[in-house]
């Protein structure tokens, strides 16, 4: 079987998580906690950042902290498709935002922003839909409104030579499994701004003040363990290597896809770097039966993805905006097997079983 994904933990990783164990700090307090917060600050290139229990709860914070920097805030503009996570860490408060989808560009499978007009008092949440970087630089030039990230998919990417999400008001990072860097479950709350740091550092506690057990605003336990930290502290030392592994696979699979007629590869914008999360494919229907294929690769052994639903799919979304191109987006992409140590024959096998479904389907 060649799974989606499978994480690859270093030698360091699993030597600090024993002694974070044997330390019987095992909980939110110990080293490694400071230590993986300060590394990720100093990669990012950003002041803060707070260890999460996981990526969504990381993104609820940047959610909050942008109500809290800016209370007049009515409106949200976001992805017609993603995750649905960054949708919902908009809900869990009932605010009461409006919020708008805009729809997906067919070349790069993010929403093109650059063709919405702001209204007054709206902001837009950036997400990085399978790790193709959104340029949220000229996004700042464009408009003169907040911007927030979800870029739980987007660690290693880049815009203008900037670590994606540290351009922007508050970002967030996964580190569930199936991501670049992983402690099972985890993630990261980034930005530069002491006072949403503040706000945030304090609510992911309890909402706790500067006296033990005296707590004056609600807050959540949305704490990362120790040992996770360890975990997380391990792989950080060494994302040279990570990333050159990610590089290889990444960069071999997208030339083999190019070389099959009737697929198409996620287009990168200018100025931007993939983070190399996920592989996706587009698949011609003129040439394939996405449905049959996936059956197909299924059959040898090889896992698949569909692409992110619209946001009409999931019942409890009552948003507005179009979704004609994530419909389609979501119809004719697959996510395919991109794991680090994903070996060249593997990804040859994977071709080969995509094109010879195309060459079956255009004789029938």
């Amino acid at each position: 079987m060649i799974p989606l994904y499978q994480p690859f933990l270093p030698r360091k990783s699993i030597i600090y998580a024993n002694e974070a164990i044997r330390s019987n700090w095992i909980s939110s307090l110990g080293k490694y906690s400071s230590l993986a917060a300060e590394k990720l600050a100093e990669i990012h290139g950003v002041k803060f950042c707070i260890l999460t229990n996981n990526g969504t709860a990381a993104t609820h914070l940047v959610a909050k902290s942008l109500k809290k920097k800016y209370p007049t805030i009515k409106k949200i503009y976001v992805p017609s498709a993603c995750y649905v996570a960054a949708y919902n860490s908009l809900l869990y408060d009932k605010i009461g935002w409006e919020v708008e989808a805009v729809d997906l560009s067919e070349e790069t499978w993010n929403s093109d922003f650059s063709c919405i007009k702001p209204e007054k008092n709206s902001a837009l949440m950036v997400v990085h839909n399978l790790g193709n970087i959104v340029d949220v630089l000229k996004l700042k030039e464009k408009f003169n409104i907040p911007i927030i990230e979800d870029n739980c998919e987007g660690f290693f990417g880049e815009y203008g030579g900037y670590p994606s999400g540290s351009k922007s008001l508050a970002s967030s990072l996964s580190f569930f499994g199936n991501k670049n860097i992983t402690t099972g479950e985890g993630g990261a709350f980034l930005t530069n701004d002491e006072s949403i740091y503040n706000y945030s550092n304090k609510i992911k506690g309890q909402g706790q003040t500067s006296t033990r057990y005296i707590h004056d605003e609600l807050g959540y336990n949305y704490r990362m363990t120790n040992v996770q930290a360890a975990i997380l502290l391990g792989q950080l030392e060494e994302i040279d290597t990570i990333k050159e592994k990610k590089k290889k696979v990444f960069n071999y699979f997208r030339e083999r896809l190019s070389q099959i007629e009737g697929v198409t590869n996620q287009a990168i914008e200018a100025n931007t770097s993939h983070s190399m999360w996920m592989i996706g494919a587009r698949f011609n229907p003129e040439r394939f039966n996405v449905s049959k294929l996936e059956q197909e690769l299924g059959a040898n052994g090889i896992e698949t993805r569909k692409m992110f639903y619209p946001y009409t799919a999931h019942k409890h979304l009552k948003f507005k905006g179009a979704t004609d191109i994530s419909s389609l987006i979501n119809s004719q992409v697959l996510m395919l097997p991109s794991y680090p140590e994903l070996k060249k024959l593997e990804i040859d096998k994977i071709s080969s079983t995509i094109e010879k479904h195309s060459k079956t389907k255009n004789t029938n």
